[in-house]
């Protein structure tokens, strides 16, 4: 688990950004987003606050550098669950679906950062697009397949996204309600016969 004293352990030269950021995560972790200070981050972390200034000039800078991180690590859990997935577009969907709901569950400091309103902005950085490109571009290739109906991949997408990023911020991920939903919404955007 981390830890401050974790963290202050392996400080060295060189990596006080990461140390700030997993700080930050700590502290988002106990008092949530709106406790954020670069000043308790600083104290925390055992250097100044003008240590942690030459790293973040601001708290928006640092909630920045979470949220990015974040979603590289999300990014990565979707393609991953996706590679190891079964070879059926709906063995590659629900593990996809779980792996999102797992990153909220597991990372719930990233994930408050990474969706919260004053996040926005963030959103529209390169590592955010990536994970929803990662699900757009596997609608799409359900539709290639004959898998998913004909129609705008990006809105399905859309769809896709808000079902399991509604069950992963609600917290509902109680033992086969995410499969249950998955199935239910998978056999909802099959072509009609």
């Amino acid at each position: 688990m981390l830890t401050v004293s974790t963290l202050k352990r392996n400080y060295h030269h060189g990596n006080l950004r990461a140390v700030l950021i997993d700080t930050g995560l700590l502290v988002i972790a106990e008092k949530g987003v709106r406790a954020l200070t670069l000043r308790e981050i600083g104290t925390r972390a055992g250097v100044s606050r003008t240590a942690a200034y030459r790293h973040f000039s601001s708290k928006a800078d640092l909630l920045f550098a979470i949220c990015e991180a974040g979603f590289v690590q999300f990014g990565a859990a979707l393609e991953q669950a996706k590679a190891a997935a079964g070879p059926s577009f709906g063995e590659r969907m629900l593990a996809m679906g779980m792996a999102y709901v797992r990153f909220a569950r597991e990372h719930p400091a990233y994930y408050e950062v990474m969706f919260q309103n004053e996040a926005e902005h963030v959103r529209k950085g390169a590592a955010a697009a990536r994970g929803f490109a990662i699900l757009e571009k596997t609608i799409r290739e359900g539709q290639e397949s004959g898998d998913v109906m004909a129609g705008n991949s990006n809105e399905i997408a859309e769809l896709v996204w808000s079902v399991v990023h509604g069950i992963g911020s609600l917290g509902m991920d109680r033992p086969g309600f995410t499969e249950f939903c998955l199935d239910a919404l998978l056999r909802g955007i099959r072509p009609q016969s």
